[in-house]
Parts: structure tokens; C-alpha cells; sequence
């Protein structure tokens, strides 16, 4: 037999009062502009989302690369999957009307290459490698056995951010002419566009 929910009865559980969700964007669209303010239409630049929850905390999402128009389009799904959030995010709770901070910007291109070189070094390690590593850690062969798959897993997820972040377009932003950053407010979940230049 199920138990009614407190809801039920209009009653609310004494540690969900305070609780409230964050307000989120339904879709967040961000166009690309060239120095003259047209479109630029640049696959794979490469962005980052930084979202203020309070003065001292905040999310990031990493990595995100504009399609083949320019465009990052983004739903509320995607950010909570891609950010700390998916830990803690609950609809179910209510919303908290304080307007939410954010940034957004392209990442600066030496940062990208910085990066790029310690994934393809950390890359360039093979699994007998861990292997002989984790033996040496003191770990027995079933719980270097079970180990092993998630480092794989993980390397072939940096594998595919390498190509990313290798192939990115951010060296063909004039930064000297833009900030190519923007800092708003969420203040409705609803949809959200902007321009980056």
C-alpha cells in the first residue's frame, strides 16, 4: 500500500520550505558577431557558462562549441546535465524569484592550447601503463580488472574533447576589438537570446 504524500493534505515537509530551485532558462541561444556585428559563422568556437547561484558559488559548463551557424542552443536540460546542478536540481521544489547571474564567453585561444597540450600528454599514456601503476599502488588484478574500464571510459570521453578542443576556431576571433563576454540576468524561465560580440 502507497503512502499519501504530505502535498496531499497541503502539508509540506518542514525541510522543503526553505528549499527553492534556481531560475533557469527554457532554451539559451547565443549568436556569434564579427567586429562589424554580422554573424559569424564559425563552427567549433569554443565557449564556457559560468552561472551565479550566490556571491560565493557558482556552476561552470566547459566546452561548448558553437555550430556550423555560429550558435551556441542550449535547453535548460542540457545545463543542468553539464554543470554541478544535476546534483541538487529539482523542479519539484519551488522557484526562487531572485534574479540568477551569468557569463558567458569564448575562451581565449592560448588557454585552449595550453589545455589541448596536457590532454594529448595525458593521451599519450597507455592502459598496460595504468596497469603496471595501479600493480604498484598495491592494487590486486580483480580490483585493477574492475578499475580498468572506467579509465577507459574516461579516456575515450578526453579523447573526444581533444578533438574538440584541438580543432577549435577561437585563434579567428579579433579579442582585441571584443570581449566576446556577456554578463546578464536570468530573471523568468523562459527563452533567452543573445548576441556575443
Amino acid at each position: 500500500m502507497e503512502k499519501d504524500k504530505p502535498e496531499k493534505f497541503g502539508v509540506v515537509p518542514s525541510e522543503l520550505i526553505s528549499k527553492r530551485h534556481p531560475i533557469l532558462p527554457n532554451t539559451l541561444t547565443i549568436q556569434i558577431k564579427n567586429e562589424n556585428g554580422e554573424d559569424l559563422k564559425k563552427e567549433n568556437v569554443i565557449c564556457h557558462l559560468n552561472i551565479y547561484i550566490n556571491d560565493l558559488n557558482y556552476y561552470t559548463y566547459s566546452f561548448i562549441p558553437t555550430n556550423s551557424n555560429g550558435i551556441v542552443s542550449l535547453t535548460r536540460k542540457e545545463i543542468i546535465q553539464n554543470t554541478e546542478l544535476k546534483h541538487y536540481y529539482d523542479e519539484g521544489i519551488s522557484l526562487e524569484n531572485k534574479p540568477v547571474k551569468f557569463d558567458f564567453f569564448a575562451v581565449n585561444n592560448n588557454s585552449l592550447n595550453t589545455l589541448a597540450t596536457n590532454l594529448e600528454k595525458y593521451l599519450s599514456v597507455d592502459i598496460e601503463s595504468v596497469k603496471k601503476d595501479l600493480k604498484n599502488k598495491g592494487m590486486s588484478d580483480i580490483q585493477i580488472a574492475n578499475y580498468i574500464p572506467s579509465v577507459q571510459q574516461k579516456m575515450e570521453s578526453d579523447r573526444k574533447l581533444y578533438e574538440t578542443i584541438k580543432n577549435n576556431k577561437n585563434s579567428e576571433l579579433n579579442f582585441s576589438t571584443g570581449k566576446y563576454k556577456i554578463t546578464d540576468f536570468w530573471n523568468s524561465e523562459t527563452d533567452y537570446h543573445y548576441e556575443l560580440k
